[in-house]
């Protein structure tokens, strides 16, 4: 299996890459998110299809998949996820990539931007901000309960509170694959988000393209997003109007064509 080497804390990372000549696309997926996962969404699927373009590589959160799941909060450091990603460019000997990420995955990718922008191509990030989150917003609220509950009942409690705050089953094939998490890992990592505070220091001098989307009744993550893309120079602003964060990741007809239009707009 391929893994990366973290040279700070020699976590072990699981990634996959399927080759080529284009540049180089990292995607990351949400907090419960494996590579199969984040494989299947419309996102990988539209960028699957452009080979000649774009390079692929999936990766597993540490905490998650077949990444190593460390249980002590100090593992889930900023810091340490960014150098999770560097590692794997390192690995495969990558100056720059792009950078998309969804959830979970957005927040790394702003931590990316901060912590090792010298190898950012591009970023994309979904239904996240880079700033403290909000511990009354009402994801937060049922993410933090849920993970209390998680470490007695297992993730199957987290799983049941994400259904019934979307009010949709989450599909049997991908809740199976949820349901292989690490409870007390994936509390670990959350309890970090929710109480890092701002994870940037200055967006204006960010220099690379950036494209943000969330969903218009995403009261978690709306206002800061928008914040954020106003701060950053080249930025892209991406309302997905009627969506909340879990709907906002199923809104694929003007999330892709923006991912493109980020992704185009520079190259190695």
């Amino acid at each position: 299996m391929p893994y990366a080497i973290n040279k700070l804390d020699r976590t072990r990372i699981y990634f996959e890459d399927d080759g080529g000549e284009g540049d180089a696309v990292v995607l990351y997926g949400g907090i419960l998110d494996s590579v199969d996962l984040v494989r299947g969404s419309d996102i990988a699927q539209s960028l699957q299809t452009l080979t000649e373009e774009f390079r692929l590589i999936f990766a597993d959160h540490r905490g998650l998949g077949k990444s190593d799941k460390p249980h002590d909060v100090k593992a889930y450091d900023i810091q340490l996820r960014v150098a999770d990603t560097v590692a794997i460019l390192d690995d495969l000997s990558l100056g720059r990539a792009h950078f998309i990420g969804t959830s979970y995955g957005g927040r790394l990718c702003f931590g990316i931007g901060e912590h090792a922008p010298e190898r950012v191509l591009s970023m994309v990030a979904g239904g996240q901000q880079p700033y403290a989150m909000n511990p009354d917003g009402p994801l937060a609220r049922v993410v933090q309960e849920a993970m209390k509950a998680s470490q007695i009942e297992g993730i199957e409690a987290f799983v049941e509170a994400l259904e019934q705050f979307s009010g949709v089953r989450i599909p049997e094939a991908k809740r199976v694959v949820y349901l292989e998490n690490d409870a007390i890992a994936v509390k670990a990592a959350s309890d970090v988000m929710l109480s890092e505070g701002t994870i940037v220091s200055n967006l204006k001098i960010w220099s690379f393209p950036c494209l943000i989307f969330v969903g218009a009744n995403d009261i978690d993550f709306y206002g800061q997003a928008k914040k954020a893309s106003e701060e950053i120079p080249n930025a892209e602003f991406l309302e997905l109007g009627g969506a909340d964060h879990m709907g906002a990741h199923l809104i694929h007809d003007t999330v892709i064509p923006a991912v493109l239009r980020t992704l185009r707009s520079v190259s190695n």
